[in-house]
């Protein structure tokens, strides 16, 4: 496979052979999980991580990843970091502080910390490996086969899926609003602008060594034919202005470091792009369109009155995992006091930006990391060449503007993974590296070993337990032996007790 997409991966010298076949490993783990773990569907009742079947499958093969960068270290019994490697640790303290407050709730808490570690272990672990050129394009390549598979799978669902059709993927096609693996069009939206952007720069990096079609060139190019139509279509303003804004920020990447024949035939791909953008909508899609660019906005109430709370209690916040009653309740006081005050939207987890989240539960610690790590990996931006400062900056605009209008990180641990990927990514192009010796590494071994069998077990009990909640859901009469089969009452702890509950009342 690594041969279809960079038809010289053969070549790529390698130091020795065991160095390559981790390297192997590792980038094979990553190709997994764009291309199969991510795509896994289940029957579910909605939600976000993992009562998400698809989060679940990903992380089966980012613990993969993660082990095979962990045995990485532990193998050259040293750990390679950069500057920003040190910055970003000290940020993931920082975020990890307010869980010794007093008012935290660890319970409801402890998976966002979780997935924060995970991916600051990601970080680290693609530092330990000395990638050439040609892996660097391969991992963008793997993550645009991904993509793909996603904007196939929208198209499906836009043309061809009827309310009668067998597999419908928990898709309405009365909605006309695709949304591929990720049941929320703003989270499908950004992951095809982002893998717009991505493809966009990655002509500029392919081999010029010749201008024939090839099949990592061939991908490059159908990523926006696949995409733009999609964009206009979701209809979502989080993927049009991450779309169009990196696209203006990319530009001058495309001009000066993109060969005259490549620059043809990305005008001759636009071209048709836009033109099938047209034909969909005009096909059904005006009044759709039409009203998303007029309807007014809940975030104009929510962030005013996020910020609000923040400056309440700006030293400690209202706890990590108690945003959701903190927000009811001191906005029904506010209501309460001044009618002229809003009153709050109800069932509110999450604010809509992930920096208020942050302030308004863990206080001022969690805002100063933020900033840190925001203007830590800003300046390794700047010490990038000069024709690639844009263009870093929109490889990282549609995710990071996501996460300030919405929350793609619950929804979606690819997205979160990807951002990370393009972190590394930006500090790659003008890291210096240092190194720290380990001495002792048996631990690191078998947790390398024990972490993934771990998460595997988890995750398989996980998606069985969905499996038996969903059939007890959908199947009449009730039949009480599927609440019985459920093995991972965590994560499905309130679906079962409301079954459990209701099966009591009845």
């Amino acid at each position: 496979m690594f041969r279809l997409l960079l038809p010289d991966f053969h070549k790529i010298p390698l130091k020795s052979t065991q160095s390559s076949l981790l390297t192997n490993c590792f980038i094979s783990s990553i190709a997994f999980l764009f291309i199969i773990a991510m795509h896994y569907l289940q029957r579910n009742a909605g939600g976000s991580g993992l009562e998400l079947s698809f989060n679940a499958s990903s992380w089966v093969a980012f613990s993969f990843v993660l082990s095979f960068g962990i045995l990485r270290m532990s193998r050259q019994r040293q750990v390679r970091y950069s500057r920003l490697t040190l910055i970003l640790f000290g940020c993931c303290i920082l975020l990890t502080i307010p869980i010794f407050y007093p008012q935290a709730n660890l319970n409801l808490s402890i998976n966002r910390l979780l997935g924060l570690w995970a991916g600051f272990l990601l970080f680290l672990s693609f530092q330990q490996f000395k990638f050439t050129d040609n892996q660097k394009n391969l991992v963008l390549l793997l993550i645009l086969c991904g993509v793909m598979i996603e904007a196939f799978l929208g198209w499906y669902q836009l043309l061809f899926m009827k309310p009668d059709s067998p597999i419908r993927f928990l898709y309405n096609p009365d909605s006309q609003r695709p949304h591929g693996i990720f049941q929320q069009v703003n989270v499908m939206a950004s992951f095809m602008a982002s893998g717009l952007i991505i493809s966009l720069y990655l002509l500029g990096r392919l081999p010029r060594a010749t201008n024939r079609l090839n099949i990592p060139l061939i991908l490059t190019l159908l990523i926006p034919i696949l995409t733009i139509p999609l964009i206009v279509v979701i209809s979502s303003r989080t993927g049009w202005l991450g779309a169009l804004l990196g696209f203006i920020l990319i530009t001058p990447y495309i001009i000066f470091n993109v060969t005259r024949i490549r620059q043809k035939l990305l005008i001759g791909v636009l071209a048709i792009s836009f033109a099938a953008s047209w034909g969909v909508i005009k096909l059904n899609q005006g009044d759709i369109i039409e009203d998303k660019v007029r309807v007014s906005d809940i975030r104009s109430m929510i962030y005013p009155q996020t910020f609000k709370m923040f400056l309440n209690k700006p030293w400690t916040g209202y706890g990590y995992g108690g945003f959701e009653t903190s927000y009811i309740t001191q906005t029904a006081n506010w209501h309460l006091n001044d009618n002229s005050q809003p009153y709050g939207k109800a069932h509110l987890t999450h604010p809509h930006n992930e920096l208020l989240y942050w302030m308004a539960e863990g206080g001022i610690l969690p805002l100063l990391a933020l900033f840190i790590a925001a203007i830590a990996v800003f300046i390794c931006v700047l010490k990038a060449p000069n024709v690639f400062r844009l263009a870093l900056i929109a490889l990282l605009l549609p995710i990071t503007l996501h996460s300030q209008l919405e929350y793609p990180f619950y929804h979606s641990l690819v997205h979160w993974l990807l951002f990370v990927i393009l972190i590394y990514w930006a500090d790659s192009l003008s890291a210096n590296y240092q190194s720290l010796s380990i001495q002792f590494t048996l631990g690191l071994k078998a947790f390398s070993a024990v972490m993934p069998c771990a998460v595997l077990f988890f995750m398989a009990t996980t998606l069985y337990s969905n499996k038996m909640l969903t059939k007890y859901e959908t199947t009449l009469p009730y039949n009480l032996e599927y609440l019985l089969k459920v093995n991972n009452p965590w994560i499905w702890k309130d679906r079962l007790d409301k079954n459990i509950y209701f099966y009591q009342l009845d």
